[in-house]
């Protein structure tokens, strides 16, 4: 969960970013592209990520036809596989949120910090970064939290070790029978989310949370 968490951030600033930065003819099409997976459906999604990474699959196919390895390399099944798919799913809950407040930041901010003397990498980190704080911290924590919780993009695309706690609720729920420890870990799961969510607002203020 939080490797996801850190890539959908990795990725997501700079879509965010260029979205915001591009004048409304062309950043409206690509926020469509960006809403695009939430009228997929989640099953559809995660089964073409099993097309793309089996081992006759596109990814793999065209490794070896670019000679870039001799035999199929295994992706799926695996933590690799579902870090990739997660990513892909959850990387719209990070860009959402980071969209909303940096449309918020003005533009002359920058300017003033360049007006100063500041060299733009030195204004974007020390200027407009802190500010994108809120947007940050809130898709960081939704994309963790549905992380934590993902049961149906691990349950097809990961193997037996790379399960996330919904997968075993549900499995001592319907197949073991053992109540207590399904409703032990929901009771975990419900009380990581509260931690999270307490150290967000002692962080930054549960007021500044920005979701989009």
């Amino acid at each position: 969960a939080a490797t996801v968490t850190l890539l959908c951030l990795v990725m997501g600033f700079p879509v965010a970013y260029l979205l915001v930065s591009l004048p409304a003819r062309l950043s409206n099409p690509l926020m469509i592209l960006v809403l695009l997976p939430f009228w997929t459906s989640l099953l559809v999604r995660t089964a073409a990520w099993v097309v793309l990474l089996q081992n006759a699959g596109i990814v793999n196919g065209a490794l070896l036809a670019l000679g870039l390895a001799d035999k199929p390399v295994a992706m799926i099944y695996n933590r690799f596989g579902v870090v990739v798919a997660m990513t892909h799913v959850l990387l719209p809950y990070m860009i959402l949120p980071l969209y909303s407040v940096m449309k918020t930041i003005p533009p002359s901010l920058m300017r003033a910090a360049a007006s100063l003397g500041a060299p733009p990498w030195l204004a974007f980190a020390r200027v407009y970064v802190p500010q994108c704080m809120p947007g940050i911290g809130a898709g960081a924590l939704l994309v963790f939290i549905l992380a934590l919780g993902f049961y149906i993009t691990p349950a097809l695309v990961g193997g037996a070790n790379d399960q996330m706690m919904s997968y075993f609720i549900a499995y001592h729920t319907a197949n073991s029978a053992n109540w207590g420890l399904a409703s032990a870990l929901g009771a975990a799961l419900l009380l990581g989310t509260m931690l999270l969510y307490a150290l967000y607002a002692r962080l930054l203020g549960a007021e500044r949370l920005r979701l989009g």
